[in-house]
C-alpha cells in the first residue's frame, strides 16, 4: 500500500538502512482465535528477532520506526523492551489507539513521533490522540475522513491526497 511504499522510498532517499517487516498471519489458523497471550508472545517474539537482525548488521546512530495498524503495536512493544530503541523517531500510521497497552507504552516514548490518524477510522478517538501526542511532545496529522486504510470512501482523488498529505508530513518530520 501506498501509506507504507513512499515512507520506505523518503527513508531510501536519504540513505536509510530499511527492514521490511510484514505481519501476515493470516495463513496461520490459530490467528483466526480470540488474542491470547500465548499469540501475542509469538507476535513479539518474531517481532524481536527481527529487530534484533536488522540492528545486528551494523552501530547505528539514529533510528526511525515506521508503522501502520498491527506495526504500531509492534512498536509498542519494541520501544519499551529493546534498550537500544530509546530515542528511536517513530511514525505512527493508523495507531491502535484504543488499545490501552499500546497508548501506555506510547506515552513512555522519548525520541520525536509523528501520529497520522483518518477521523473515518475505528481506532480513531480524539482524546486519546492528544493524550499520546501530548504525553511524547509529539505532531500529529489529521486526515478528514479517511478510514484505517487512509482512504477517503467515494473519494478516490480525496485518497490520492491523503497519502500526499501522510507523506508531506513524513517527510517534514524527518527532515528535523
Amino acid at each position: 500500500m501506498p501509506v507504507l511504499y513512499y515512507p520506505r522510498q523518503l527513508l531510501l532517499e536519504r540513505g536509510a538502512d530499511v527492514l521490511l517487516v510484514e505481519y501476515d498471519y493470516r495463513e496461520q489458523a490459530n490467528l483466526r482465535m480470540p488474542r491470547d497471550p500465548e499469540r501475542d508472545r509469538w507476535f513479539f517474539d518474531d517481532v524481536a528477532a527481527a529487530c534484533g537482525a536488522g540492528l545486528g548488521q551494523r552501530p547505528y546512530s539514529r533510528v526511525t520506526l515506521v508503522g501502520k495498524s498491527l506495526g504500531t503495536l509492534a512498536m509498542g512493544y519494541l520501544l519499551t523492551e529493546d534498550s537500544r530503541l530509546p530515542q528511536a523517531q517513530c511514525v505512527w500510521l493508523t495507531p491502535l489507539l484504543r488499545n490501552d497497552r499500546l497508548r501506555a507504552q506510547m506515552r513512555r516514548v522519548r525520541g520525536h513521533s509523528l501520529f497520522v490518524i483518518g477521523t473515518a477510522d475505528g481506532h480513531y478517538d480524539p482524546a486519546y490522540l492528544d493524550e499520546v501526542r501530548l504525553a511524547s511532545e509529539g505532531e500529529s496529522v489529521l486526515i478528514l475522513g479517511a478510514d484505517h486504510s487512509l482512504e477517503i470512501e467515494g473519494d478516490t482523488v480525496g485518497s490520492i491526497r491523503a497519502v500526499e498529505q501522510t507523506v508531506r508530513a513524513i517527510q517534514q518530520f524527518l527532515d528535523l
